[in-house]
């Protein structure tokens, strides 16, 4: 039996080859998986630090944010107000924007979602949050749910659980759920109003042409 010498040879060759190459391949695997995780981790990191300056800048403009015209207020004025208001949002759209971008990096999902609602908040200030604007500065408001923002981010950069809402995020979250309701109510009944409109026209005879 003296060919089982060079197959049982070939039989151990290929075996270490086989086993060389699955080394091969897991060290390649595992070098590729360590490059994503690098990259991930340097995105996250360039997403801290864009949202650290975006939260700076955010903080700062805050507490220009106009007050609601009064009702004594003469109609030129009411118009500059406005005016100043347009301005004051389009700038706060603008730290909003880069914000935006750096949350959408990151992968935890809770910190996420606490953050975008956070710029959601923020972003419908003057429809949105009338009801926590109500008898409270704005300044409190706005700036609340910007430390909020940022307590999430330390918190998630800490490992740690993350922060229960403070005061003014609550106050600023409730109002927009309850705009909310009121808006979809509204576009019900509007809804229903055209519906019956248009079933008034289907009922109506066709006007006598002679």
């Amino acid at each position: 039996m003296d060919w089982l010498s060079p197959v049982s040879g070939l039989v151990g060759a290929l075996v270490g080859a086989a086993a060389t190459y699955g080394g091969t391949r897991q060290a390649q695997n595992k070098a590729l998986d360590d490059a994503r995780q690098a990259r991930r981790e340097a995105k996250e990191d360039q997403a801290v630090a864009t949202l650290a300056k975006a939260f700076g800048d955010l903080h700062q403009h805050v507490r220009s944010v106009p007050e609601d015209p009064g009702p004594t207020m003469t109609g030129e004025a009411r118009a500059a107000l406005t005016a100043v208001r347009q301005t004051w949002d389009e700038k706060l759209q603008d730290h909003i924007a880069p914000a935006r971008l750096a949350i959408g990096v990151i992968r935890d999902k809770k910190v996420r979602h606490r953050l975008n609602e956070a710029m959601n908040l923020l972003e419908t200030w003057d429809s949105g949050l009338v009801y926590a604007f109500h008898n409270r500065s704005r300044v409190w408001v706005l700036r609340g749910v910007v430390s909020h923002a940022v307590d999430t981010v330390g918190a998630w950069q800490r490992e740690e659980e993350l922060p229960e809402p403070n005061p003014a995020f609550l106050e600023a979250r409730d109002s927009l759920a309850a705009r909310r309701d009121e808006w979809e109510a509204i576009a019900e009944a509007e809804e229903e109003d055209r519906r019956q409109r248009r079933a008034v026209r289907g009922a109506e005879p066709p006007s006598d042409a002679g």
